[in-house]
C-alpha cells in the first residue's frame, strides 16, 4: 500500500513537472477593448497539443493589443483572440446603446450580432409605412451600472453615426437580431 501510495505521489510531481506557465484572463473583458496589464494574470497547465496558449514569458507583447472575442476570467488567451486592427476601424464609429430590460429580454446579444436599429414613432403616433433602419454589428455587450438595462456597443458606418445617436437619444428605437447564419 505505501509503495503505491509512494508511486502516486512520484506520478503527481512528475505531472507538475510538464506544466507550462501561460497567460489567462484575470477579469472579463469586452470584444475590441484594450488589453491592460490588470486584464491579465499566468496560471500553470500541462500543455495539451490541443491548446495553443501563450507562454506567459510574452505577457508585455500581449498588454496594449485588442481582443478579437470576449475574454471571460480564468480562461486562456490564445494569439487567435487578439485582434488584428483597431476598433473601430476606418469608416466606421462605435455608438453605445443603453437598451431598457424590456427591450433587451430574449435577444441574447453577442459581439457579431448583426441588427436593424428600427426607428420607431413618437408615442401617441401611429407607425405609417416601413419605419426607417440602419444596419449594424455588435461590437460589446455589458450590464450598465445599475445593472438593469444592458450596454450594447454597436459598430455602425461613420457617415450614420451622429444621425443614429440622435435618434437613439429620443429613446424611440428597437434593435432586431438578424439571423446568426452566414
Amino acid at each position: 500500500m505505501a509503495l503505491a501510495s509512494a508511486g502516486g505521489i512520484g506520478w503527481l510531481f512528475s505531472r507538475t513537472d510538464d506544466a507550462v506557465e501561460i497567460i489567462v484572463a484575470a477579469q472579463d473583458v469586452g470584444r475590441g477593448e484594450v488589453l491592460e496589464a490588470g486584464d491579465l494574470t499566468t496560471a500553470r497547465i500541462t500543455l495539451d497539443p490541443a491548446l495553443s496558449p501563450i507562454a506567459a514569458s510574452r505577457a508585455a507583447e500581449i498588454v496594449g493589443q485588442r481582443v478579437s472575442i470576449p475574454l471571460t476570467a480564468g480562461g486562456l488567451v490564445t494569439e487567435a483572440m487578439l485582434a488584428p486592427e483597431a476598433l473601430p476601424p476606418d469608416g466606421m464609429s462605435l455608438l453605445p446603446v443603453t437598451l431598457p430590460a424590456e427591450r433587451a429580454d430574449g435577444l441574447d446579444l453577442q459581439p457579431g450580432d448583426r441588427v436593424k436599429i428600427v426607428v420607431t414613432p413618437e408615442p401617441g403616433q401611429e407607425p405609417t409605412g416601413i419605419p426607417p433602419f440602419s444596419t449594424a454589428e455588435v461590437a460589446t455587450v455589458a450590464l450598465s451600472a445599475d445593472t438593469v438595462s444592458t450596454v450594447v456597443t454597436l459598430l455602425v458606418p461613420e457617415v450614420d453615426g451622429p444621425v443614429l445617436a440622435a435618434r437613439l437619444a429620443a429613446g424611440n428605437f428597437y434593435l432586431v437580431l438578424d439571423s446568426r447564419e452566414r
